[in-house]
């Protein structure tokens, strides 16, 4: 499996977790300077947000979209995708993930409805297809791509769209591939400051995919 850890620049300190260990290849993320005029005025926010948010949510969709494009560039198979506030945990534990779709390993379950929030779920098998008619997972903390099949699906349907939202949200809308997750969550959420709402509190994502 290669796995990558989006990480920006600048922020060194993250990557303090990932450096020293072999599994771990960096990948750099593009930073809200780097983000186009084109691509800013794609992005839905709500008509409130600080300029410097709205900026950093487009440089974090460009960041998996670059991603993306190199698997399927290269042909890759077998990847795992992780922002740099990934706790991992034992990765031997994982089970043989679906072929089809996209597998998530972390993160946390909310309503369909982006306005009603967190919904707090429990699963028992290890692998859960995702309804989403009923819920969605939100983060892109870590997420599983078994083939560029399936990153050019994701790809390509998510550049066809004539407006963005957070990439995670979109994630969500995706219909082309189905998704997954993996419970209990292999890699949860270790405790930093939000690099896109530097002044937000958060809960973490723990192993029940709840926020806590």
């Amino acid at each position: 499996m290669k796995i990558f850890v989006i990480n920006l620049d600048t922020a060194k300190d993250r990557w303090e977790h990932y450096k020293d260990d072999e599994r771990f290849t960096r990948w750099s993320a593009t930073s809200k300077e780097e983000v186009k005029e084109w691509d800013s005025k794609k992005m839905i926010s709500f008509h409130n947000i600080h300029p410097d948010q709205h900026l950093a949510k487009c440089a974090c969709l460009k960041s998996h979209l670059n991603i993306l494009s190199y698997i399927i560039t290269n042909k890759m198979n077998d990847v795992l995708i992780l922002e740099d506030d990934a706790l991992v945990g034992d990765l031997s534990e994982l089970d043989k993930l679906p072929e089809d779709g996209v597998s998530y390993l972390g993160g946390y379950t909310a309503n369909k409805k982006m306005t009603q929030g967190p919904l707090p779920l429990s699963f028992s098998d290890k692998i859960n297809k995702i309804d989403s008619e009923k819920f969605r997972v939100l983060t892109t903390m870590s997420y599983y791509i078994p083939t560029h099949y399936v990153a050019s699906s994701l790809y390509s349907e998510i550049l066809e769209r004539k407006r963005n939202r957070a990439i995670d949200v979109m994630l969500g809308e995706i219909k082309s591939v189905p998704f997954y997750l993996c419970y209990p969550a292999l890699i949860t959420e270790r405790q930093n400051v939000s690099q896109i709402r530097k002044d937000k509190s958060k809960k973490l994502c723990d192993k029940y995919y709840h926020l806590s």
